[in-house]
């Protein structure tokens, strides 16, 4: 069983979802920052491929939210 901060987690994807909010990352500092981010959501989720990992924290995410609300 992982060990997650889903709190961490959700941050990733949110960050990742605004570097990315024209379709494309600008230039320097927020490119650099995307592929830090991508580089910390293949490492929680175990895929190398940073799309792979985005839907994985995604699905993580909604599975960690169904079994809150379960057990609310």
């Amino acid at each position: 069983m992982r060990l997650i901060n889903y709190h961490v987690l959700r941050d990733l994807v949110l960050e990742h979802q605004h570097l990315t909010e024209n379709g494309s990352p600008a230039h320097g500092k927020r490119e650099s920052r995307l592929a830090d981010v991508a580089y910390t959501l293949g490492v929680y989720t175990g895929h190398r491929n940073p799309a792979a990992a985005l839907r994985e924290a995604r699905r993580l995410l909604r599975a960690h939210d169904a079994e809150y609300r379960r057990a609310a």
